[in-house]
């Protein structure tokens, strides 16, 4: 599987296992927090940062925009200047748009297993995930006021694309705070989500979000193959 199709479904999919951590409630117990918070959840948008980081550069990119989930919609990431760039991630394709170059690229994701699932875990049972992967409840002092979840590869098939899935939960909302997935070859993609706001309407131009007329689009995806320095 290509890096940028497995970095498509991490952010579609989290999940869970067992252990405890001092200090921190058990995991049973944080994950039907989570899952009662995201229950609740219908629309979420929040300012983001994303930091790429490969294993044969020194030097991470860092982007930052503005994320907008719709249930199982959608997920519109609109990248803040200097980028010229809005992703729309739904169940099935993915679109990357230039509105400054008017240039467009369409990736087609498939149909993957439970397609009522919520991007980034919101709405979606930590529980239907543990068949892929083991979850430990560990300490991280990265992101205060979280509870820092340790997820690793169960099934052959992810261990041989991935190394590792961290997610750090917020102690009050019980929601996803940082997200980082790292691949089997040590690269490495990092969400950070500033302050959430939850079941708010959502822009017009993102619900009905349609490229402008005549804008060509490429079956391709190239986004972080070109975010190099």
């Amino acid at each position: 599987m290509k890096p940028t199709r497995l970095l498509i479904i991490c952010l579609a999919m989290l999940l869970a296992t067992s252990m405890t951590a001092q200090n921190a409630p058990a995991l049973k117990d944080l994950v039907e927090r989570f899952d009662a918070a995201q229950a609740k959840v219908d629309t979420l948008q929040a300012p983001f940062t994303l930091t790429m980081r490969r294993s044969m550069l020194k030097t991470p990119t860092v982007t930052k925009g503005t994320l907008y989930l719709q249930g199982s919609d959608f997920a519109h990431f609109n990248f803040a200047p200097p980028e010229d760039l809005v992703l729309h991630l739904t169940p099935k394709a993915l679109i990357s748009y230039s509105p400054g170059a008017k240039e467009a690229e369409f990736l087609k994701i498939g149909v993957i297993k439970n397609h009522n699932r919520k991007f980034l875990g919101l709405g979606q049972k930590l529980s239907f995930l543990g068949e892929y992967f083991q979850i430990g409840l560990g300490q991280s002092k990265d992101v205060a006021g979280t509870y820092f979840l340790m997820l690793t590869p169960r099934t052959l098939g992810m261990k041989k694309r991935m190394q590792s899935l961290y997610i750090w939960v917020d102690h009050e909302s019980n929601l996803p705070r940082q997200l980082q997935w790292v691949e089997r070859g040590g690269d490495s993609w990092q969400l950070e989500l500033g302050n959430l706001q939850v079941n708010q309407p959502l822009p017009q131009s993102v619900i009905n979000f349609k490229l402008p007329g005549g804008v060509p689009l490429k079956s391709e995806f190239s986004f972080f193959a070109t975010r190099k320095k």
